[in-house]
């Protein structure tokens, strides 16, 4: 017996020793850090910038997923009864067949939307390990996704070709337009959306608005999430490759 409790400490202690030497990976840098570390064939500065734009990259779209997610949990949370509600009013006569039909598809779509992002979400995930050469546990410290910071060096070419400027200065006009767009939702757009959706839930719970309303409503409120989010994530990967091509 007392065999047996020594052998059982043992792979307990084994096995706590295993998972303390495992790193958990939360932010960005620790993820480019490792990469290089664990990459010792990434010997040259070019090799070296490519891996840590690759990592940038594949760690921004990551975050941009996982906000997705959320923003479509938030959907589903008010849709939960959707389909249920649906066929009760199309059967007590208060909606036709082509509301009862377009009610049952918003919620059959926000569905498999969202059991595609978690599947995106575990291969985004899986190319991060990838790249970084570990099986190491990742997940962000934080699931909040920010505006990317070019961090500005030496310039890589200090008189580079026509067809090189012309890239460059193409990006930077890309960027402009995704920067414009996203002042346009923070500054209007996503309070627009938040008034929507505050007043239309009053109304329906006062019984001002019906449901099939408020579908609606609530669909143009997450839809404005959901371009903001497109369009930081869109300006996040182009200032990346920005940050890659320039410096």
């Amino acid at each position: 017996m007392r065999l047996i409790s020594a052998i059982l400490l043992f792979l307990l202690v084994f096995k706590a020793s295993a998972q303390n030497d495992s790193m958990h990976i939360a932010t960005i840098e620790e993820a480019v850090a490792v990469a290089i570390e664990k990459n010792p064939d990434i010997q040259t500065e070019p090799d070296r910038k490519a891996l840590v734009r690759d990592i940038k990259s594949a760690w921004y779209r990551w975050l941009f997923q996982i906000n997705e997610l959320q923003v479509f949990q938030e959907y589903m949370a008010e849709l939960d009864d959707l389909d249920r509600i649906a066929v009760l009013r199309y059967t007590e006569g208060d909606i036709e067949l082509l509301e009862k039909s377009w009610l049952l598809n918003q919620l059959a779509e926000i569905r498999t939307k969202k059991a595609l992002l978690n599947n995106d979400i575990a291969i985004s995930r899986n190319i991060l390990q990838q790249l970084l050469n570990t099986r190491d546990s990742i997940a962000p410290g934080s699931s909040g996704l920010s505006l990317y910071q070019v961090i500005k060096g030496t310039r890589k070419e200090p008189d580079p070709p026509a067809s090189v400027n012309l890239l460059l200065e193409n990006m930077h006009l890309v960027l402009e337009n995704y920067f414009i767009r996203l002042q346009y939702y923070e500054s209007v757009g996503l309070d627009h959306a938040r008034l929507v959706f505050k007043i239309n839930r009053a109304k329906y719970e006062a019984e001002e608005m019906d449901y099939l309303e408020f579908t609606r409503s609530l669909t143009e409120a997450f839809t404005l999430k959901m371009e903001y989010l497109e369009t930081l994530n869109n300006y996040n990967q182009t200032a990346i490759e920005l940050e890659y091509h320039a410096y």
